[in-house]
């Protein structure tokens, strides 16, 4: 039975009968590819099942290819051919406005329509602005969370074929400058839109063998990615590049030798390009030394600084305690009444008057007691 069901999927696929529980569940035989209502009523009117399930229940999270099969089954089921139906399949950008009717949102691959109607730059920002929130998830520039500028034009490209009813990308397309990823995630902040069709855009007009990007100066701006200094890579000025490249933070002092600083620059070198440039040399181990050496000097300084600093602190404390010594041998402090010498010598008096009046009137009490027992 499983067979069965099987091949008669396939056969209503390709138009030469309609799906099991579909007949009768569509009229969309007269349908003009082109007016909206039409194409609205027919996607409507499309049920399977015991006809109460829309075929198009899950066109929210459907590429337009998809929606385009839906509808030439759709097509099909009405009682045309299949080759009558390819003709009267509509365009992705009314198929776009369709879903945005049916579920109140923009469908995730709507911003990737119409390539070529603006510079790449703008295109690219349009596109994935709209699908990778809707593709991936999350809110506002989730291009973030991707690592390196292959990712990001990876995800550029599936939004391109999801965009696309036959799935290919589009006529004329090249894959674009990863100058202008760093640019998308600046939030656009350094180069300006290159107008297109001059090649500039998508890496044309460069030289034979030159790394794209080589020869621009493209400083990270606000919010751009680790890698964006990376892009002006240029194999005949390897120590320039790697210090710009890595950079020079107390991050990067966890490399302690050659291959560690080779890793760690290709690695950065495969994000900014997503992938090695056909000019790509191998960091030699006396470059990446050069760049250790200077964190080692570096480290160095800095101790020897850190130990000049607590020696200054200690002379400074040692100064002070001298300074405050010598104010109080030559201003000692004021003494408080009950300190000054002559109250301490009237105190010892008073004591020892005490102490030889007791004595006297012990002595005079002795000789009155003598006399009158005798």
């Amino acid at each position: 039975m499983t067979r069965w069901r099987v091949v008669f999927g396939l056969l209503a696929l390709l138009g030469f009968t309609r799906p099991v529980g579909a007949v009768g569940s569509a009229d969309c035989a007269a349908t003009d590819p082109e007016n909206f209502e039409q194409v609205y009523a027919c996607m409507s009117s499309f049920r399977r099942g015991s006809g109460t399930r829309n075929a198009f229940a899950n066109i929210a999270v459907q590429d337009c290819r998809s929606i385009r099969m839906n509808y030439l089954v759709a097509l099909t089921t009405s009682g045309l051919t299949r080759e009558d139906a390819k003709a009267r399949v509509p365009s992705c950008a009314l198929l776009a406005r369709a879903v945005k009717d049916m579920t109140g949102q923009e469908p995730y691959w709507s911003g990737c329509l119409e390539f070529g109607s603006l510079p790449v730059k703008d295109h690219l920002a349009r596109c994935l602005d709209r699908f990778i929130p809707g593709y991936y998830g999350g809110a506002g520039r989730s291009a973030r969370r991707f690592q390196g500028c292959g990712e990001i034009l990876g995800a550029y490209e599936q939004g391109l074929r999801a965009a696309s009813g036959e799935y290919p990308l589009p006529k004329g397309y090249t894959r674009p400058d990863c100058a202008l990823v760093a640019d998308y995630l600046g939030a656009g902040q350094t180069a300006p839109t290159k107008p297109q069709g001059s090649g500039e855009e998508n890496g044309e007009g460069q030289g034979a063998g030159q790394a794209p990007g080589a020869g621009v100066t493209n400083a990270p701006g606000p919010g751009q990615p680790q890698w964006a200094p990376c892009l002006n890579y240029d194999p005949a000025n390897l120590p320039a590049h790697l210090r710009q490249c890595l950079g020079t933070g107390p991050d990067m002092r966890r490399l302690k030798e050659c291959r560690q600083v080779q890793a760690a620059y290709t690695e950065r070198i495969t994000q900014a390009y997503g992938g090695l440039p056909e000019n790509f040399l191998i960091l030699p181990c006396p470059v990446a030394d050069g760049y250790l050496a200077e964190f080692r000097a570096q480290e160095e300084a800095e101790k020897q600084a850190a130990l000049e600093r607590q020696k200054q602190a200690q002379q400074a404390q040692r100064a002070a305690l001298i300074k405050r010594i010598e104010d109080l041998r030559d201003n000692p402090p004021s003494r408080p009444f009950y300190a000054q010498p002559w109250v301490t010598w009237l105190f010892l008096l008073s004591i020892l008057g005490g102490i030889g009046w007791g004595v006297w009137r012990f002595l005079q009490k002795r000789r009155g007691t003598g006399p009158a027992s005798a």
